[in-house]
């Protein structure tokens, strides 16, 4: 903001009234014309005797001191009336004149004769013009004198009219008491141009328009002329200190000039004493992160103030320059506020985009011993997992930062250790990191356990930061800071004892509460480029009430010396840029490791010295929260078994066969994991597996994965009483994430049962009263140490006799009621079927029944025994996946499984449904329809039932015929006690037909023992001649 100036010689008659602080007129002085508009408050009277301004001759600027009195002031023409009666008086503040005024110079002219008289328009004066008011006070003692040379006129002075009116002859003069002008006059704007040297040259006529219209218009009211700027941005004012809404930016014009005053620290101004332009830049971040610091929401918000913190005066023309506004949605980098009155603000919102100080990441850690990427997985249970947690804080800007403070959140199940300056207080961690410098960081690392029981997944908490700074986010600042207050500023020029020698000096007066920053001064004789006085910056602040003089030049002229001037100041600006932040990371979480391993054969009981197929099943199933993307199986294979090919493993997740690609097999010698039951046949062999080798597993939580190989057991040993085939599962959410080790939740046991079957079977042949009539008797003894099942006694009757009541007697001689009958005709005779589901061990069997028929009865045809067959031996501990449904490991619940108290042999199952032509995957629907072939009401499914079931399935109307594998020879009747070699569960007919064939080539060489009595007869005999059994 600048003024100029330049020095003129007197007033002529008609110029208006020094601005505020200007000595008054000297006595003398005459009053305004009439109809001349009052002078603005607080401007001085004229002296006496000076003719009143022209019509529309505007008021000096401020600093303008009175023109002198002319010593010959001709009469105002005849027409010309006195003041109007209703001239308000002075107000009655005004202090006088001063009495030391001096008196005008004896060289002031008096006005032209050719002054034409007053428009005819102008009304007449009323016919007396009151005086001042009696109660004028007088002026205060402490107004200073005026001074001894008339300054020139301040710079933007318009010319006089062309053609000055005289003053009217009979205008009174200007009362004694008039006062000076008050305090509050504003200075003169900084755009006024010089006034000319010669005011009574003629000058351009555009003034004597604007004057007449002047004279033409009422009277406006007190105002400031000269702090109505052009507004670039609305500003409303409010009696709180916020105005809102808030204003615009608005682009700056091309011609705009600003003070330039220098931006200074703010504890620098704070040492100044008196008010300041106030100005402040202020910024607040709220952002959401990443773990890594990664911006996932940002806000940032800023607020420009402009502030007047003065109690009794008033700023205006405020200009607001700024720096960096790319960052911002501020439309342009100049913001104008016409005024602030005391104590009111204006402020504007602005947003800022692409702009960071400050930045948070955390790195947890639950397996810190691998270098590797980081795992958030932990393994259920046990003494819990190792964690590590790391918080960095780094400033990315290029100023400091201050107060800067980490917290975070602490779960329960986490256990942390303090150090490097962190405290942990109610499951919070306070990190106080204080003050950091441009680029620089800080890491603050700390470990601890993790503990996890459950298997939900863990939120591992909320890590804050917080910081300020005395720079906005944006780099947002003031370039220029700039207002007017109540100030004004002159040149005095006095005549030294050497004539024609003036010494001048510019003098600035501020007369507001607030420090006055001048900027730029800059004096040259009108019509010279060369300055006399050149200041850049006066190092001096203009403090308030208080006035600045340069120092005193010499300059040569013949008369009063005529200057121009620059002069720049503003309020001294006091400027605050700050910013402040809240940082949020997104929570991690820790997924939960957990898992079940089970493991089975399809056959857990082997009899010795047979060769055995079978196979081995491991599933493992997600038991967590965390997806299973690696798994390392070690699994022993028992000694008893051959080493399975590694091509005949495979794996599957549900029903979907992995590619071999995925996983890796490998078999070694001997086992790894089970100490103690170990087969005594061999050393075993290790399967180890590593699946997930090409690409993660992704074996969800709830699903499982399964594995199956075949195995072969060639000949078990009777020392394999219990081996047991133990098996390790390691798995892992990440590649280097920490492992979770688990057991299979039972180990599987197999077993080797050393059996030899040892049985007698008899049949005796009695008359009975009456022809024809006989009693059969059948014996089945089980002296083996197992039970058998499945046990058929068959017999075949000639055709000429029938079947009339039969019996079976069981343990103690009991009747048993679970034996069926099945009598067909066959080539031979009737072939009779009694079928036992079980004989227990050391269980005696007697089938009696009668039989009659009439002709020739073939006596050794009648005694023949026709042998008896059976299936498996029964095992005590037959594993439930062998014998029952109902107890297998697959079974959640009996009353949904198919068969459900029911029992059965699964081979026999299996066997008969192969032979049927029934596929194995309609198992479960085969044995719900087999229950319902349960004549008996045992609730178990002989082989017969089965057969019945299965023809019933495929055809109702065609029987299918099935052979009986295990069928034992038809052997001669007499008795016979067999004691046979462990044999296979389903040992060949042809096998077992040779032993029996050769009991009775025995006997006919040494007899046959009786069924009874166990008494030896002749190999011809008849009867035993011991008890009389009917051989």
């Amino acid at each position: 903001m600048t003024e100029e100036e330049t020095n003129q010689p007197p007033l002529p008659p008609g110029m208006p009234p020094a601005p505020p602080g200007m000595p008054p007129a000297p006595p003398g002085m005459p009053p305004a014309p009439p109809g001349m508009p009052p002078a603005p408050p607080g401007m001085p009277p004229a002296p006496p005797g000076m003719p009143p301004a022209p019509p529309g001759m505007p008021a000096a600027p401020p600093g303008m001191p009175p023109a002198p009195p002319a010593p010959e002031m001709p009469p105002a023409p005849p027409e010309m009336p006195p003041a109007p009666p209703e001239m308000p008086p002075a107000p009655p503040e005004m202090p006088p004149a001063p009495p030391e005024m001096p008196p005008a110079p004896p060289g002031m002219p008096p006005a032209p004769p050719e002054m034409p008289p007053a428009p005819p328009e102008m009304p007449p004066a009323p016919p007396e013009m009151p005086p001042a008011p009696p109660e004028m006070p007088p002026a205060p003692p402490e107004m200073p004198p005026a001074p001894p040379e008339m300054p020139p006129a301040p710079p933007g002075m318009p010319p006089a009219p062309p053609e000055m009116p005289p003053a009217p002859p009979e205008m009174p003069p200007a009362p004694p008491e008039m006062p000076l002008a008050p305090p509050e006059m504003p200075p003169a704007p900084p755009e006024m141009p010089p006034a000319p040297a010669d005011l009574l040259a003629p000058a351009e006529p555009e003034p004597v328009s604007s004057a007449a219209d002047a004279l033409l218009a009422p009277p406006a009211p007190p105002a400031d002329p000269l702090l109505a700027p052009a507004a670039e941005v609305t500003v409303e004012e409010a009696d709180i200190p916020v105005i809102d809404p808030l204003a615009p930016v608005a682009p700056v014009d091309e011609d705009f000039v600003a003070a330039g005053a220098k931006i200074r620290k703010s504890s620098d101004v704070d040492d100044v004493p008196g008010d300041k332009l106030e100005g402040s830049l202020h910024e607040v971040e709220t952002s959401k992160l990443t773990s890594d610091g990664e911006i996932i929401k940002q806000d940032v918000k800023g607020v420009l103030k402009v502030r007047n913190p003065s109690e009794s005066d008033r700023i205006y023309d405020i200009d607001v320059m700024l720096n960096n506004t790319v960052n911002t949605d501020l439309a342009g980098d100049h913001v104008q506020v016409d005024e602030l009155e005391s104590r009111k603000e204006f402020s504007t919102k602005y947003k800022v985009k692409n702009s960071r100080m400050l930045v948070l990441k955390e790195r947890l850690d639950t397996n810190p011993d691998r270098e590797q990427e980081r795992s958030l997985s932990v393994s259920k249970g046990g003494d819990g997992g190792p964690l590590m947690m790391e918080l960095e804080v780094e400033n990315v800007s290029g100023v400091s930062l201050n107060n800067v403070v980490v917290t975070r959140e602490v779960p329960s199940q986490l256990n942390l250790i303090a150090t490097g300056g962190a405290t942990i207080d109610d499951a919070t961690l306070t990190w106080d990191v204080g003050h950091l410098s441009a680029g620089e960081s800080s890491t603050l690392s700390l470990s601890g356990t993790i503990h996890v029981e459950g298997i939900k997944p863990i939120n591992a908490g909320v890590a804050r930061a917080t910081y300020n700074a005395d720079a906005t986010l944006s780099t947002l600042s003031f370039r220029e800071l700039d207002a007017f207050c109540r100030g004004f500023a002159y040149i005095n020029s006095v005549e030294s004892e050497r004539p024609d020698n003036w010494e001048c000096k510019t003098i600035f007066e501020n007369r507001s509460s607030f420090t006055v920053d001048l900027v730029k001064l800059q004096v040259s004789m009108k019509g010279s480029d060369d300055l006399l006085l050149d200041i850049t910056d006066v190092r001096e602040d203009v403090l308030p009430d208080s006035r600045w003089e340069s120092d005193i030049v010499t300059v040569e002229s013949n008369g009063k010396p005529d200057f121009t001037w620059d002069l720049g100041y503003t309020v001294l600006p006091r400027a605050s840029h700050s910013a402040e932040g809240s940082l949020e990371l997104e929570a991690s979480t820790f997924e939960v490791l957990d898992s079940s391993i089970a493991k089975k054969y399809s056959k857990t009981v082997l009899p010795s010295y047979r060769r055995h197929e079978l196979s081995a099943s491991i599933t493992i199933k997600n038991e967590g929260s965390s997806p299973i993307n690696l798994i390392r199986l070690t699994d022993d294979i028992p000694g008893l078994f051959d080493a399975p090919a590694v091509e005949d493993i495979a794996v599957k997740i549900g029903n979907s066969n992995m590619s071999e690609e995925q996983f890796k097999a490998e078999i070694a010698h001997g086992i790894s994991i089970e100490k103690e039951m170990r087969s005594p046949d061999g050393e075993g062999h290790t399967l180890s597996m590593t699946i997930g080798t090409k690409e993660p597993i992704g074996l969800a939580p709830g699903k499982s994965l399964t594995i199956t190989y075949p195995l072969v057991a060639p000949d078990p040993s009777p020392g394999n009483e219990a081996v047991a085939g133990p098996v390790r599962c390691e798995f892992s959410a990440e590649r280097f994430g920490p492992v979770c080790t688990r057991d299979v939740d039972e180990v599987p046991v197999v077993r080797v049962r050393h059996h030899r079957r040892n049985f007698s079977a008899g049949k005796s042949v009695m008359p009975m009263g009456g022809k024809g009539r006989y009693e059969v008797l059948i014996i089945f003894e089980n002296n083996g140490d197992t039970a058998l099942q499945d046990v058929c006694i068959n017999d075949i009757l000639p055709s000429n006799f029938d079947l009339k009541e039969w019996t079976v007697r069981g343990e103690g001689r009991n009747q048993r009621d679970d034996v069926s009958l099945d009598s067909t005709d066959g080539e031979n005779g009737t072939e009779n079927v009694w079928s036992i589901p079980v004989v227990e061990k050391g269980e005696r069997l007697e089938v009696s029944f009668e039989i009659k028929g009439d002709g020739e009865v073939d006596a050794e045809v009648l005694n023949q025994f026709h042998g008896v067959t059976f299936g498996d031996e029964v095992e005590d501990d037959m594993p439930a996946s062998s014998v029952s449904s109902e107890e297998s490991d697959d079974s959640g619940d009996d009353g949904d499984e198919p068969g459900a108290g029911f029992k059965w042999r699964e081979d026999v199952l299996l066997r008969v449904m192969a032979a049927n032509g029934i596929d194995e995957s309609h198992r479960d629907d085969f044995v719900r329809h087999a229950v319902n072939f349960d004549d008996d009401d045992n609730q178990y499914l002989k082989k017969a039932e089965i057969e019945a079931a299965a023809a019933a399935w495929g055809s109702d109307d065609s029987e299918e015929e099935t052979v009986d594998e295990e069928a034992v020879e038809e052997a001669p009747a007499e008795s016979e006690e067999v004691e046979e070699a462990p044999a296979e569960e389903e040992a060949p007919a042809e096998e077992e037909a040779p032993a029996e064939e050769e009991a009775p080539a025995e006997e006919e060489s040494t007899g046959k023992a009786c069924l009874t009595c166990d008494e030896v007869s002749p190999a011809d005999a008849l009867s035993c001649a011991t008890c009389g059994f009917i051989y």
